[in-house]
């Protein structure tokens, strides 16, 4: 009777056992399970579509037996209207795609491998809230 919210990055997709996870939940008609991946396609590693190729997520999340929504990660409007939705079928787990840039507003970690590894020096923090705030 509760409900439960597992967030998830595209880069968690790569695990064999994310996706046990994933065949189990769908097995055992978790509709109380709701995924929200945050999808930016940017890994520690590389971009994901040269790390391992996720291509349709939404295909194969579906071809395991979830149901499945796609969203603007970004617009918090459209996220909790989705969210809100949840199950999306009674017999089935539920997963959101939230489709997301990497570091959104900040020009020079945006969409980059970097923005992993580096941090905003304190020196910079006042101007990249403003940048982020404008974004």
């Amino acid at each position: 009777d509760r409900r439960i919210f597992c967030m998830s990055s595209d880069g968690d997709m790569n695990e064999g056992s994310t996706w046990e996870a994933i065949m189990f939940a769908a097995q055992e008609k978790l509709s109380n399970l709701t995924l929200i991946i945050d999808y930016n396609r940017v890994q520690a590693l590389g971009h994901s579509e040269d790390v391992i190729d996720l291509r349709d997520l939404k295909t194969r999340l579906e071809a395991f037996g979830w149901a499945v929504a796609e969203i603007d990660g970004h617009n918090v409007e459209e996220i909790y209207n989705t969210l809100s939705k949840v199950p999306f079928d009674e017999k089935k787990p539920s997963a959101v795609i939230a489709y997301t840039v990497k570091c959104k507003g900040i020009p020079e970690l945006e969409d980059t491998v970097k923005s992993h590894y580096k941090f905003v020096a304190d020196e910079d923090m006042e101007r990249v809230i403003k940048e982020i705030e404008e974004a």
